[in-house]
Formats: C-alpha cells, sequence, structure tokens
C-alpha cells in the first residue's frame, strides 16, 4: 500500500484537490459579483400608529396582530450568512382604518399596504427583498367599548361533615372591562371559580385570590383574548361555619291544677339545624321557645306555634323551619263546655241612687279538671258571680269578668278566660219622692 501510494503520489494530489477548493471557497465568498438568494421564515408584522388607531378613533386590531411572513432576500454570501429575522423589518401602518371591519393586506411585490426594509449597514449589500409568503392576509378592527361587570363565584369544593359554607363574599361585586365592541356586549357575568383544590374541606373562614371568566347569555365561554380587565383577580371570602342540631325546649308555668309533672309536651321538630361560629355553637346546649302558663293551656285547641328565636351568631340551616309546633296534653285531665245563663250580680256601692244590672244573660265557660269528675258535672253546678261597685264606677255600661265556683271541685281551669265576660249596666236612679207641704 505504501509503495503503491509512493508510486502515484497520492498525498500531494489530495492536498492539491483542498488546496483549491479551499481557494474556490474564498474566491466565492469574497466575490461580491456571486449572488445567492435565501427565504427567512416567521418574520412578525409590525402595526405602526396603534395609538393613533385606538386614541382618534376608538379602535383596536383584534385579529392578525400575530400575523407573520416569509421574506425573500439576495445578495453576496457573506451578507446573506449573518442575514437574521431581526434584520428584517415588515410594517404596516393602521392609522388610515377609521371603521370597524376586515382589512386584507395584499403582501405582492410594490403593494401599498405594507412597508418592507432590511435594516442596519446590511441593507447596502443586499438586494430589496420582497414578500415570499403569503400573498395577503386579513386584520380585524373593532371599536373599544368598557363596560362594568356583575361578579357571581363558582365554588366548586364542598364542606367537610359537620361543617357548612355560606354564600362566598367577593370584595367588589363588579369588574371594568374593556375591548373590542363585538366581545364585550355578549358579556353578561364575570363567574370566579374557585377550584376544588382550593375550596375543599375548609374548616375556617378563607380567603382566596380567585380569577374569573366571563360567560354570555347562554353561559358560554367568552373569549378574553383582547379584553382588559380592572382587577383581574378577586379577593373571595368562603365563611366556614360549625353546625349543631340543638333540641328545643319551653318552660313550663305551673297553674292551680296543672303541674310540670302532670302534662305531656310534645314539640315538632324536635331538634332544629343550626351553624355558627365555633365558640358560639360550642357554648350551646339547647333552643329555649320561651315560656308557656299552663293554666292556658286547652287540650283541645289545636298545637302552639312559636317562632324559634336564635342567639346572635347563629343561623339555621337551610330547609329549617322558622317556627315550631307545642302540643300540650294534660296527664288524666280532660275539657268540657259548659252553657251558664244563671249569673249572680253583687253590687259592693252604698249609693242608693246607683243600680248595677248585667246586660249579658247568658255565657259559655269552658272547664279543665279532672276526668272522671268532669265527666260527672253539670252546669247547674257551676256558680258564676259578677263583682262591682257602682260607687267606684259611675253610670254607664262595663265589661266585668265572671268568677266560678263549683261544689265538690275545688281544682279547676277556665280555659277561655277572654270569654268569660259579661257587661253590665250602671244606671243613676231618679228620684221619686214627694215632698208635702
Amino acid at each position: 500500500m505504501k509503495k503503491f501510494l509512493e508510486e502515484h503520489d497520492v498525498p500531494r494530489k489530495v492536498l492539491a484537490i483542498l488546496m483549491a477548493i479551499a481557494l474556490w471557497i474564498v474566491v466565492v465568498v469574497n466575490n461580491e459579483s456571486v449572488l445567492r438568494e435565501n427565504t427567512i421564515s416567521n418574520i412578525p408584522v409590525i402595526y405602526r400608529n396603534m395609538d393613533l388607531l385606538e386614541d382618534d378613533s376608538g379602535l383596536r386590531i383584534i385579529e392578525g396582530q400575530d400575523q407573520t411572513v416569509s421574506v425573500r432576500v439576495s445578495g453576496p454570501y457573506a451578507a446573506l450568512s449573518s442575514l437574521r429575522a431581526d434584520d428584517i423589518q415588515v410594517s404596516v401602518d393602521v392609522s388610515k382604518f377609521t371603521k370597524p371591519g376586515t382589512y386584507t393586506i395584499n403582501t405582492s411585490d410594490g403593494s401599498p399596504d405594507y412597508s418592507l426594509r432590511i435594516l442596519g449597514n446590511q441593507a447596502q449589500s443586499i438586494n430589496p427583498p420582497e414578500i415570499a409568503s403569503p400573498v395577503s392576509f386579513q386584520i380585524v378592527i373593532d371599536t373599544i367599548m368598557t363596560k362594568d361587570i356583575p361578579v357571581a363565584v363558582q365554588l366548586e369544593g364542598k364542606a367537610p361533615s359537620g361543617y357548612i359554607y355560606e354564600e362566598p363574599v367577593v370584595g367588589q361585586d363588579h369588574v371594568t372591562v374593556t375591548g373590542p365592541e363585538s366581545v364585550v356586549s355578549r358579556i353578561k357575568k364575570a363567574v370566579a371559580i374557585i377550584p376544588e383544590e382550593d375550596s375543599d374541606g375548609l374548616k375556617k373562614t378563607t380567603t382566596i385570590l380567585a380569577s374569573f371568566t366571563f360567560l354570555g347569555d347562554r353561559n358560554e365561554a367568552v373569549d378574553q383574548t383582547h379584553l382588559v380587565c380592572v382587577p383581574n383577580e378577586l379577593n373571595v371570602t368562603i365563611p366556614v361555619y360549625v353546625m349543631a342540631k340543638l333540641p328545643l325546649t319551653v318552660d313550663l308555668v305551673n297553674s292551680e291544677t296543672l303541674t310540670k309533672d302532670s302534662v305531656s309536651v310534645q314539640i315538632e321538630p324536635e331538634q332544629l339545624l343550626v351553624y355558627g361560629g365555633e365558640s358560639i355553637i360550642a357554648n350551646l346546649t339547647e333552643l329555649g321557645l320561651g315560656k308557656i302558663e299552663l293554666g292556658t293551656v286547652d287540650p283541645n285547641a289545636p298545637p302552639k306555634v312559636i317562632p324559634i328565636p336564635l342567639p346572635a351568631g347563629v343561623t339555621r340551616a337551610p330547609g329549617q323551619p322558622a317556627a315550631a309546633k307545642v302540643t300540650i296534653k294534660p296527664v288524666g285531665l280532660s275539657s268540657r263546655e259548659f252553657p251558664i245563663a244563671n249569673i249572680e250580680l253583687e253590687n259592693t256601692g252604698a249609693d242608693p241612687n246607683l243600680s248595677a244590672g248585667l246586660v249579658t244573660n247568658s255565657i259559655t265557660v269552658r272547664i279543665q279538671a279532672d276526668t272522671a269528675t268532669l265527666a260527672k258535672l253539670t252546669a247547674d253546678r257551676i256558680r258564676a258571680k259578677v263583682t262591682i261597685n257602682a260607687d267606684e264606677r259611675g253610670a254607664g255600661v262595663f265589661t266585668v269578668p265572671v268568677e266560678f265556683q263549683i261544689d265538690d271541685l275545688p281544682k279547676f281551669t277556665v280555659l277561655n278566660p277572654e270569654q268569660t265576660v259579661v257587661e253590665v249596666e250602671i244606671k243613676q236612679n231618679q228620684n221619686t219622692d214627694t215632698v208635702e207641704e
């Protein structure tokens, strides 16, 4: 092999070839008369006088801002080899657009719709460039408007067992949106979305910085690409409270015939589901409905409907009633009604010129007493009496309560005292005595 290389002088021949190639490269690169051509892609289109478009006409480009083009250039190899996309500027003057609409920019050579130039010193050695593609492109221009948009909250997380979330509180009730009229006019509300990972299982009130999305009439999402919103995030507070199921109670006041131990009490509902701050709920063991006078209890009457009072800082859980039905039944007692026609009237006044008489002839009394005794009771055993002092009252008609006594029944309750009253008329008597002379 060595003998072959020496006989045919291969090393010298290879060296000569390499030197020739190098010389050719040097000649070509430095020979400005030898032109090359290149296409540079992804050159962004620059829009000039955007401030005039918005300030003078209230317009803005909403489509086409990210338009790019490919530019074909030619020139000496040395000049082209260092040319970059940043050295090429393609611009469109938008000050000529004065109305909303879709405009086509013609990129053919010589079109007045755009300007194309090479920046820097390289422009001197490179031939005038031209846009290779696209042959045209479109921009959409629309009127700019500002609108206040109401804010709603969409809470995706759930409260843990034994807790409840109240309605989230937003830092402000609206946001201000500026953008294309065709887009802004479609917006009906802004929804601050609290994702599950931020709102699930909270055990104390929490404030979250939330982004939001815009929705239209049909709750469809509205593209926010061309919108400017103030603010662009909202503080949303999620109130978290402890829940508790508390029994309802009443405070019974004894009467002459009834005590707490002689009645049965039924409260519907027996318990109420409420919520509030942890420190408040921890100190509650029951919810009191107030006092009930047992002397007013009528076993035949419908249940008493009593509003359920709640302490400050405590709220009924959704779906819980605002009032309770209380039924009180005497144990071993019952009630009956008796017509009373024989009413005794006693005038305790001393003035002979004043007389009292009953206007009311009869009443009905409802008596509650021991069931066995009450079953044998008749109206003639009930003594009804009205006492009035004519001297103190003077002439006129007065409403006076009736007092009752029942032989062999010392303990009983009148269940309708407001109806066991009579009218008594007091008259001034005329002196009919004659005087003899």
